[in-house]
């Protein structure tokens, strides 16, 4: 900035003492040659002396404006000096500057990056232990279901009445007013050996008076641990009867069963021994949802042939699970379906009861629906825990 105000300074200045010069100069000059006209003999001497200061006068006013010049010029050097000292330590100033806010900017992002990277290290971390949480979880949730389908297993093996319907044996009665009666019983098995006998109505079992289907299955396996035959009093063509009925071979009867025909969701009609047929299908079961009917007449398991229901129930205990092909006979057609077989774990399914052969008679047979028929499904113990599923 002072640079380029001083450098017209300067320039004035030279003009002006240029200009002073010839101005003292010319009129000494001029006044020379009229003094050496006018008087060129007398006062030559003093003439040529006036001129002599006058010049030397003229020449110290040139250099002094000379030396004004040059200490003009030392001026401007110096001040241009400074100036580019100025601009030099501004640049040097402003170079700093940047190189703080670059160094600044870096340290920033280089803070920035690291906080990103801690930030994703703690997001790692909190991955990782909530996915070792949900694993342990897991593991938690599927040892509390093995317990329970151990501990199902285990209660299945052991024999407990109040699980028990009297369908689940072969038995099955009518509620009549105050006291039960006896509407149906199976051809086979323990039941066809106790000695009861369609119509007969139940008075008492071991001296207890009995007036439901609960109180009768209760009262008949009350004692079965001792071994000792039951008590059953009935009347049959209007007089009492007294019937002993050992328990020990229903007790063998239900250990040795296989459910997992039950958990299939099929009930049987055992009154043709030559044809396995369907008497009813369990809604949403895996043979509903495979497609089987009432009626279908089963011809083969997973390709094995099927004669008996002693065969299907064979081939479904040794079925591993998974969806199995089941032929079926179905309006004189065959047809092959997929059915999902349960595995062994999944017997805490609902149970179905086989229907008995019945004897023609005026007493209508017992229909397999409703809560006469059906036995209650096997729960784990009171004590122990439901297991959750996990979701996956």
């Amino acid at each position: 900035m002072k640079t380029h105000v001083r450098t017209p300074l300067l320039r004035i200045a030279l003009t002006s003492a240029c200009f002073l010069a010839a101005f003292l100069i010319g009129p000494a000059f001029g006044q020379d040659n009229q003094n050496s006209s006018g008087n060129s003999s007398g006062s030559g001497q003093a003439a040529r002396e006036k001129k002599d200061e006058k010049v030397e006068a003229a020449r110290e006013k040139i250099q002094g404006a000379r030396d004004s010049a040059q200490e003009a010029r030392k001026d401007f050097r110096g001040t241009a000096r400074e100036d580019r000292r100025d601009i030099r330590d501004t640049r040097e100033a402003a170079g700093d500057k940047a190189g703080d806010a670059r160094q600044e900017g870096r340290e920033k992002a280089r803070d920035a990056r690291e906080e990103a990277r801690g930030t994703v290290r703690d997001d790692r971390h909190t991955t990782r232990d909530a996915a070792e949480t949900a694993r342990d979880t897991i593991r938690d949730d599927r040892e509390v279901i093995r317990d329970a389908r151990r501990d199902t297993r285990q209660a299945r093996r052991e024999f407990i009445a109040e699980r028990l319907r009297s369908g689940d044996f072969g038995l099955f009665f009518r509620r009549m007013a105050d006291r039960l009666q006896v509407s149906g019983i199976g051809n086979r098995g323990a039941i066809a050996q106790s000695g009861l006998k369609e119509g007969d109505e139940i008075v008492s079992v071991n001296g207890k008076p009995v007036t439901s289907e609960r109180d009768f299955v209760d009262s008949l396996f009350a004692n079965h641990e001792s071994n000792q035959p039951a008590q059953v009093v009935v009347k049959r063509n209007g007089e009492q009867k007294s019937l002993s009925i050992n328990t020990k071979p229903f007790v063998e009867e239900h250990m040795n069963s296989d459910d997992r025909l039950h958990d299939l969701g099929l009930v049987l009609d055992e009154s043709d021994a030559n044809h396995v047929k369907v008497q009813s299908v369990t809604p949403k079961s895996p043979a509903f949802y495979g497609g089987m009917r009432s009626g279908d007449v089963i011809t083969r398991f997973n390709g094995q042939r099927i004669n008996a229901i002693k065969d299907l129930v064979q081939s479904i205990a040794s079925a591993t699970g998974g969806t199995t092909s089941i032929d079926v006979t179905r309006n004189g057609g065959s047809r092959s379906l997929d059915v999902q077989v349960p595995n062994n774990h999944q017997g805490d399914q609902a149970r179905t009861a086989l229907k008995p052969t019945l004897p023609q008679g005026n007493i209508a047979p017992p229909q397999p629906q409703g809560n006469v028929n059906r036995a209650p499904a096997l729960q784990p113990p009171a004590n122990q825990p439901q297991p959750s599923v996990p979701r996956q």
